[in-house]
This record gives C-alpha cells, sequence and structure tokens, in this order.
C-alpha cells in the first residue's frame, strides 16, 4: 500500500478537523493555507469524507468541516479506506478486482504478502485520530515508535 497524496491531505484535514472538534468548523480555505495545500484538491478530499459520513458540513458564514464523530472513534483505516477506494493491500495480487496472476498457485511471497496485509489493517483499524493527536509534537525517528 502506497499512501497517496489524496491519503495523505485527507489525513492532514482530519487532524486538523480532530483539534478543533470541540470548539468550531473549519474552512477548507483555513487548512489549505495553514499547510499548504491546494485548495480545489482538499474540497474534492472533503467532499468524499462527507460522502462517507467521517465529517459534517456547515454552509455559510462561520462555515466549514468537523469530525461526525470524536477522534477516538474515527480510525486511520476508515480515513485511507474512503480515500483510496478501500484498497489497502500492498500488493495488486490481493485485490478481488486484479487480474489473475499467472503465480496464483505457486507463489513463494503471497503467504508473506497476506501477513503484511493483514498486519497492515489491524494497525491501521487501532489507530486513530485521537492516537494521532496524542502524538502530534512527538519526534518518532529515534524510537520508531508510534502509540
Amino acid at each position: 500500500m502506497r499512501v497517496t497524496k489524496k491519503s495523505g491531505y485527507g489525513l492532514v484535514a482530519m487532524a486538523e478537523l480532530a483539534q478543533h472538534c470541540d470548539s468550531s468548523f473549519v474552512s477548507t480555505k483555513r487548512i489549505a493555507n495553514k499547510y499548504e495545500l491546494p485548495q480545489p484538491f482538499l474540497e474534492k478530499i472533503m467532499r468524499e469524507l462527507k460522502d462517507a459520513g467521517l465529517v459534517e458540513v456547515k454552509r455559510g458564514r462561520g462555515g466549514g468541516y468537523e469530525l461526525s464523530e470524536e477522534p477516538a472513534k474515527i480510525s486511520i483505516k476508515a480515513i485511507i479506506s474512503v480515500l483510496e477506494d478501500g484498497s489497502l493491500a500492498p500488493v495488486d495480487c490481493l485485490l478481488p478486482e486484479a487480474e489473475p496472476c499467472p503465480l496464483k498457485d505457486n507463489c513463494p511471497t503471497l503467504a508473506m504478502w497476506k501477513i503484511v496485509y493483514d498486519k497492515l489493517l489491524f494497525l491501521l483499524q487501532s489507530l486513530t485520530l485521537a492516537d494521532l493527536l496524542e502524538h502530534l509534537d512527538k519526534d518518532f525517528s529515534e524510537d520508531g515508535e508510534f502509540p
């Protein structure tokens, strides 16, 4: 699985909403300006998150987006799944719509990729926006640990 700009920007926007979940709606303009993101692309991303029920929108003055639930109830997997059309597989052969692989019945790496995929799904499901907020100011380069 490769995290695309779409998922990366979506996670940035959701983290920003999580930081303001008790105070106000946040506009895409504000998020785009703060993180130097392309606003039209961010608006498209936010519409997809809204259609998936992860955010709510308020139109007009003082409007913008807010989380539909508290940060601890929104998993990173839920966000990425929406923005990547459900595709979190690290290799194409694990996708339901994948072309048949010539090594399908004799692949020496398929079992390993299935393990990687299962662990990735478990990890992304177990991490939430609340976890992301908890670690915003920490440097992970030293120990490589997140939660």
